[in-house]
């Protein structure tokens, strides 16, 4: 191919792969191709990120003098990729078994090839079916042929692949115990425990090859909580971080024993997932100042300067966490959440830079570890049905299940040898509750199960609350009365992802966010019999609806643009309209008609005053004193004149205040120890009682697979 382009006597030269993404869409005339699409056949078995493929596309446009905003030859569909619009004709000096762009002829204008370019497609296509039915014959008479040889080595290899590896338990204690370590030659383990009750975590070490009631060995004793042990390279000493409501410091221990001493004092910063580099000069850990906000990656030098931050996710994410140094020390892996749950497992150099990511998963991924050659990530997640290990290559690629024993639990913080020989994780049998809680008054079990329940709302006239439950396997919308009895199940989606249901001010119906299997996050109005009815099905994500105090409107943030903002559309369908131009992340109506926001880019929740056409903008804005984070967009509500605010605490506590809207007058109102990230918050009529999310203590104990490789 001679990487070039000629219109008449013009000839512009243009980049191999700028090329080579043009003829990806010129097989394809008016049909938009995916970024994972060019992926794979541009850049196969090579790593690169988003912005690769937008500078080839920039590329392209220049050479064609094309425009991004009124597009002749390249149209951006927004969250999807990219397509050509221009006809596309075969070239007349083209042989019929060339690449179609090696002698394709591109022009201004719509999709839409001219009969001649179809009918040449056709013939191309009938002359595919018919070589593929022939390799069909020739691979069946082949198969008939080498079936009796091979059908037991066959299913040999089939069952060796998927037998599971059997997974012994290391720990059984009442209680908790998580951050598994294994020390570099696989043969201790190392891991926090709370004691078996309301006990702050020690640092234990056992051996990993004992049975679960065999001794072990506790190296802390302190009344802070102390987790996230690392193993030094030379398997001597462990680092670990010991925090308090203020803050964590990062501390030292000898594997043997001993009074810890202090690294580094971290003050306010929220401490987790440490991990050693094999060169044993520094530490990574994910870490963000305060109770809120977005976690990132740092690397803590040992020579006593300040940590570094590696990564910046938008502050509208819950952050980068479970961070994993590669064998050689030149990059590290780690878990990154967006706004509506989806997770990416990625990469990035030790020294900064671009992101790399690896694969896209629609549910949990709980941790991450190298393989010992480096070849490959090992991540836990529930994905396709099946929640367990995974493996994918460095390179990309489709993610590889891991046959794994386990009696039960959800399987998490896998945590690799350095030598290869094994292979620790936690088994977790958690779940969280819905509680009310009375002004003033202690947290009270209102809607607990076996599985998750979370994210309440009650409806105006306080008789009934909406919920998000995994009781069925998948997170679908409950609802049940005011005191928490009589749930029932409303909806069917099946998918990975449902969130934020808000009942209507007639309580007839609900608006929610849901994301089907590998697609967008739209928002959805569910009635009282399950019916659903799609609110919208634009390309990108939907996401934190609530309705207007009329009931005419749905406000809504969709990252339609560059930036999130807050939009609104009719209750009954119809065109979106965008109502801030500085970004929001979520909004509700007060019953003044201010319009409350939390912005994607500070802390504080925001008020919106209603312009001469009615309609709140934010030309004039206030703050008001309630501190919510941009990653706490659904951990607040409205009651008339006052909002109520979930502010998370670094020791995994909550304070619920609330705020006069109009006076900008704040209260403290309760307090809720054990709040998971996204607890949401519900408020019954007058103030009554709050409902919030808290973590019901489970079981977690500690596991190594032995013959793992």
């Amino acid at each position: 191919m001679a990487n070039r382009l000629r219109r008449g006597d013009e000839v512009r030269r243009i980049e191999p792969k700028v090329m080579e993404v043009l003829v990806c869409m010129a097989r394809r005339p008016g049909e938009t191709v995916t970024r994972d699409e060019f992926m794979a056949d541009v850049w196969e078995g090579t790593i690169v990120t988003d912005d690769v493929l937008a500078r080839c596309i920039s590329e392209l446009r220049k050479a064609l003098g094309d425009r991004a905003r009124n597009p002749s030859y390249v149209e951006t569909i927004r969250k999807r990729g990219y397509r050509l619009i221009a006809d596309v004709e075969d070239a007349p000096e083209a042989r019929a078994d060339t690449r179609i762009a090696a002698g394709a002829r591109i022009t201004g204008g719509r999709a839409g090839a001219p009969a001649s370019a179809r009918e040449s497609r056709r013939a191309d296509l009938l002359r595919r079916r018919q070589r593929r039915r022939l390799s069909l014959v020739l691979g069946i008479l082949l198969a008939l042929t080498l079936v009796g040889a091979g059908a037991f080595i066959a299913i040999r290899v089939y069952t060796s692949q998927f037998r599971p590896l059997a997974a012994v338990p290391v720990t059984s204690l009442p209680g908790v115990e998580r951050d598994p370590a294994l020390s570099p030659n696989g043969s201790r383990v190392a891991f926090a425990w709370d004691g078996g009750g309301d006990e702050p975590f020690n640092i234990y070490i056992k051996d990993a090859s004992e049975e679960a009631a065999g001794s072990m060995q506790q190296l802390t004793d302190s009344p802070a909580d102390d987790h996230s042990p690392a193993w030094s390279p030379d398997g001597e000493r462990l680092a670990f971080a010991r925090c308090t409501e203020d803050g964590c410091g990062v501390y030292t221990v000898s594997a043997s024993g001993g009074t810890p001493a202090l690294l580094s004092d971290l003050e306010r910063f929220q401490v987790r997932n440490l991990v050693w580099s094999p060169d044993g000069l520094r530490l990574a850990f994910a870490g963000r100042q305060g109770g809120s906000g977005a976690f990132g990656v740092h690397l803590l030098p040992l020579d006593g300067s300040a940590p570094q931050r590696l990564t910046a996710p938008p502050a509208t994410y819950p952050g980068d966490l479970d961070p994993a140094f590669s064998p050689d020390g030149l990059r590290l892996a780690f878990v990154r959440t967006a706004l509506d749950g989806r997770q990416d497992v990625c990469t990035v150099s030790a020294s900064g830079g671009t992101v790399s990511r690896l694969v896209l998963e629609q549910k949990g991924v709980t941790g991450l570890d190298w393989s010992a050659d480096g070849r490959e990530i090992v991540y836990a997640a529930n994905r396709d049905g099946a929640a367990g290990l995974w493996r994918i290559g460095v390179n990309g690629g489709r993610p590889r299940w891991i046959a794994l024993g386990t009696d039960g639990g959800e399987v998490s913080e896998p945590s690799i040898a350095d030598n290869g020989s094994g292979l620790a994780f936690a088994r977790r049998l958690s779940r969280t509750q819905i509680v009310g809680v009375y002004p003033g008054g202690e947290p009270v079990p209102l809607l607990s199960s076996t599985r998750e329940d979370t994210q309440p709302n009650v409806s105006r006239d306080g008789s009934k609350i909406a919920f998000v439950s995994t009781r069925s396997g998948s997170h679908e919308v409950w609802v049940s009365d005011a005191r928490g009895e009589n749930p029932r199940r409303l909806t069917q989606f099946n998918g990975p992802r449902v969130s934020t249901p808000r009942w209507s001010p007639d309580g007839q119906s609900i608006v929610l966010a849901a994301r089907r299997q590998q697609g967008d996050t739209n928002l959805f109005i569910v009635g009282a019999d399950g019916e659903v009815r799609t609110l919208t099905s634009d390309p990108g994500d939907e996401v934190a609806p609530s309705w207007s105090r009329d009931g005419e409107w749905i406000y809504f943030a969709s990252q339609r643009t560059d930036t999130w903002q807050i939009y609104r559309m009719p209750a009954a369908g119809g065109d979106a309209q965008v109502i801030t131009r500085y970004g929001g992340v979520s909004a509700m109506e007060a019953s003044d008609g201010a319009l409350l926001v939390v912005r994607h880019d500070r802390n504080g929740l925001w008020r919106l005053p209603p312009g001469p056409d009615g309609i709140a903008r934010d030309n004039s804005i206030t703050r008001l004193r309630a501190n919510v984070a941009p990653a706490d967009w659904a951990n607040w509500t409205v009651d008339g004149a006052w909002a109520y605010v979930l502010e998370r605490r670094i020791d995994g506590g909550a304070l619920v205040v609330r705020v006069e809207t109009g006076r900008n007058v704040r209260e403290d109102v309760a307090q809720v120890s054990d709040v998971p990230d996204q607890p949401g918050l519900a408020v019954l009529p007058g103030g009554e009682r709050i409902l919030v999310t808290q973590i019901e203590r489970g079981e977690s104990d500690i596991a190594f697979v032995p013959d793992f490789r």
